[in-house]
């Protein structure tokens, strides 16, 4: 009898491995995917009873009151409706245009585009239902998602003074393309809205759905603080941050959560899309070739991905890819991570500023930034601020985020903003950030600068002018071509301004040195090259927009030209004569650099 049953127990334990290597393991599905494995948090039991919810803002506590408290329930996974439900089964969501009608209140009430920066007419006779154009990667179709071991998530949407019909359209496209099983809540944080339709219409709207709930701040809160409330409200494992004009396209969900499964101290951002204000049409923009940036000046910038790291992705277009940083209107993060982390700066004022922010500081204290390609969201980038903020905020903010994190550069950060940004006076502290940099460990500036952005140029010291070299006449930018040599030196030679990689920033310092790539642009048979610098090298000088070389034979001006180099006709500069010149003689710099003894603090 000993032999069988030795047999039975050798069988019993060999079903336990593989039940537990099954379970909590890796493993491929049949078309070779990897399944995420993480252990299911099941939110069902869990019972809230939320009154207020309490925001630092430095030397004072302010308190939200929220009008509505709420319990929420993990729904059964083969729920397929987001709503109605309960009582309201029987009958049919309303769309939220009927309601508005039935209130009796215009649809067309509120549309100057002045006011909106987009065309409020034409959103409005754009279907709120409407499909969009499936832009991912055509990789990210056969990507498969275990969903039970994905976290949820609580997607937290800021409002204020929106127009309905882009309102709706985003709701509407997060139902359509969110897995129920995935999407534990939606949080509407109205910030103060005074338009008609967003009072008890839209609390008519909200109460149709079982996951969505509305709270209303009783002061102007901004940008940062509404966040960080609707982040103290969820209740989901991860948070998903909208603006209130985004679009969400098939398949977008998923990435993002998958993304922080694998790592919940990655701050992941879906790939951006555009949606035109004037037409409403939708747009790809990202196509894995775009990731973001920050300027000297704390601005955010779009730019091209740097060649090494095209690679990379190109080689596998379906993961998630670092990006200096990320931009503020549609991103997520594991909701502890980022409460622990600090959130967002509520110190700063209103809008602006704090995606910079916080990308330099998640990336310092031991986090990431990323763009996940199989994720897409579009925004609506208006040319103006539907609300009342002052040029004067913003810089308040960047300035607020070059004092915290940039320690010995942040006097780039005046230099670069035009005498706008003062430094602060004795009185002013910026240590709302220091229980996070001990809790942390945080790098200093020069670690990002070294290990995740090298791209951001620093001008050497003595630099008037910085940026893009561009020719007024044909508005391309200039560049060393390390191809295209005239006797061992790299010639300069055009290239398209977008190819950030190319058109290299070029520094002409106050002591007539012009420079790029750390060399220096010196005169070869009349033509303009790169080469180490020697004293022997003479003085540029910008005099007006005529780029001046001055040796000691004389003065001459820089023009763009052209010239066959190795059987190919290249567009290059030389020197000509500064008198009867055109506007290919003409040159621009984007920044002149301001600078004060104030500045050196």
């Amino acid at each position: 009898m000993r032999g069988p049953v030795v047999l039975i127990l050798m069988l019993c334990w060999a079903s336990i491995v593989m039940w537990t290597t099954r379970k909590y393991f890796p493993h491929l599905t049949n078309g070779g995917n990897v399944l995420v494995q993480k252990s299911f948090m099941d939110l069902s039991s869990q019972q809230y009873d939320i009154k207020s919810v309490n925001i630092d803002n430095e030397s004072k506590l302010r308190k939200v009151k929220i009008e509505t408290n709420i319990a929420r329930k993990r729904f059964d996974d083969k729920t397929k409706q987001h709503g109605p439900s309960g009582s309201k089964a029987k009958t049919q969501r309303k769309p939220f245009s009927e309601i508005i009608k039935s209130s009796g209140i215009s649809l067309y009430k509120d549309i100057d585009p002045s006011r909106f920066h987009i065309n409020v007419t034409r959103t409005h006779e754009t279907s709120v239902r409407r499909k969009v154009p499936d832009t991912r990667p055509n990789e990210c179709a056969s990507v498969k998602y275990d969903m039970k071991l994905l976290p949820v998530a609580s997607i937290v949407i800021p409002l204020h003074n929106e127009p309905w019909s882009t309102f709706e359209r985003l709701i509407n496209s997060v139902l359509t393309h969110s897995p129920r099983l995935l999407l534990h809540e939606i949080i509407i944080i109205d910030d103060m809205s005074d338009l008609d339709y967003l009072g008890s219409a839209l609390d008519e709207y909200v109460e149709q759905f079982d996951l969505m709930r509305i709270y209303r701040t009783q002061e102007r809160l901004g940008t940062m603080k509404t966040r960080v409330v609707g982040t103290k409200l969820a209740k989901g494992d991860v948070v998903v941050f909208l603006d209130s004009h985004t679009e969400v396209n098939v398949g977008w969900l998923e990435p993002l959560l998958y993304e922080i499964s694998k790592n919940s101290t990655a701050i992941v951002q879906p790939s951006i899309d555009i949606i035109d204000p004037q037409t409403f049409q939708y747009r790809q923009y990202f196509r894995n070739n775009i990731r973001g940036h920050f300027k000297w000046s704390m601005a955010y910038e779009f730019v091209p991905i740097p060649p090494t790291q095209l690679k990379e992705i190109w080689e596998q277009p379906t993961k998630a890819f670092d990006t200096p940083a990320i931009v503020g209107c549609a991103f997520a993060v594991n909701r502890k991570y980022f409460l622990g982390v600090g959130g967002l700066d509520t110190g700063m004022r209103t809008w602006g500023g704090e995606d910079v922010e916080l990308s330099i500081r998640v990336w310092l204290c031991g986090g990431s930034m990323k763009i996940a390609p199989c994720s897409h969201v579009a925004h609506i980038f208006k040319k103006g601020h539907p609300f009342k903020m002052e040029y004067s905020d913003l810089v308040y903010n960047n300035r607020r985020t070059a004092e915290m994190w940039l320690g010995d550069y942040r006097k780039y950060f005046y230099y670069f903003n035009n005498g706008y940004a003062k430094p602060p006076k004795s009185s002013e502290k910026f240590d709302i950030m220091d229980t996070v940099k001990q809790k942390f460990k945080c790098k200093k500036f020069d670690w990002l600068l070294r290990n995740v952005f090298p791209e951001l140029d620093v001008p050497p010291e003595g630099t008037q002018y910085f940026g893009h070299m561009r020719n007024v006449g044909s508005g391309f930018c200039f560049g060393p071509a390390d191809k295209a040599i005239l006797k061992s030196y790299s010639l300069l030679v055009l290239f398209d301004c977008f190819f950030y990689y190319q058109a290299q920033h070029f520094a002409l310092l106050e002591n007539g040195r012009l420079m790029v790539r750390r060399q220096c642009v010196k005169v070869e048979s009349d033509f303009l090259v790169v080469a180490p610098c020697t004293d022997e090298i003479g003085k540029w000088n910008l005099k007006g927009k005529l780029l001046v070389y001055t040796d000691g034979s004389g003065s001459k001006c820089a023009m763009q030209t052209s010239k066959d180099v190795n059987s190919e006709n290249l567009q290059v500069i030389r020197l000509v004569s500064c008198e009867n010149t055109n506007t290919t003689a003409q040159w621009e710099f984007p920044d002149k650099l301001f600078k004060s003894q104030s500045t050196e603090h």
